[in-house]
């Protein structure tokens, strides 16, 4: 029997902002990161809790950029890949760029199952440039499998290393935020 190959990709530091109103400081990163490093996580998303170019009034106000947070985790791991979020819609071309310089490695794209479209585009440059992209699908419930799979492969065609399928709702098994993750071999 062949034992799966488990990798950690832990949100504290970009999901967890949304507890302390988007506050974090580089300070807070680096330890957090230093960390999870050292407990051997494979990723580590930093960042605004709402993606790439949430910093506004809209989505909060963060008391530092998604690059100095960046470069604060980026400083600290030796093992760890930095990853970053973005939200067709609020983060752009500019802020995928901006925090590829600033050390993510990995780009996350979130999209509504019906809308994966969207994020094509997006999932393409960060490819261009360089970066691991990966799929953030939620709200499997309103595909069926086919519908599902159709989507799944836009993203894939696209270059997305994964799809984590997204649970947002808890309709598939009753608990909210399942995921699921497919990767694809190339």
């Amino acid at each position: 029997m062949t034992v799966p190959r488990i990798r950690i990709l832990d949100t504290t530091l970009r999901d967890g902002s949304h507890a302390i109103a988007h506050r974090l400081t580089p300070e807070n990163v680096r330890h957090v990161a230093a960390a999870l490093d050292g407990a051997g996580a494979w990723a580590i998303a930093v960042g605004h809790g709402d993606g790439l170019g949430a910093r506004s009034v809209q989505y909060g106000f963060g008391l530092h950029s998604d690059e100095e947070l960046i470069a604060a985790a980026g400083g600290v791991v030796s093992r760890a890949r930095i990853a970053t979020g973005l939200l067709p819609g609020i983060g752009t071309r500019r802020d995928l760029e901006s925090v590829y310089e600033a050390g993510a490695r990995i780009c996350r794209v979130s999209t509504l199952c019906t809308e994966v479209d969207i994020g094509l585009q997006h999932l393409r440059l960060a490819r261009e440039l360089g970066m691991e992209p990966y799929s953030h699908v939620t709200m499997p419930h309103l595909l069926g499998p086919r519908e599902f799979a159709e989507a799944a492969k836009l993203v894939a065609d696209a270059g997305s290393e994964c799809v984590y399928i997204v649970d947002t709702a808890g309709t598939l098994i009753g608990q909210p935020c399942f995921w699921f993750c497919l990767f694809f071999e190339n």
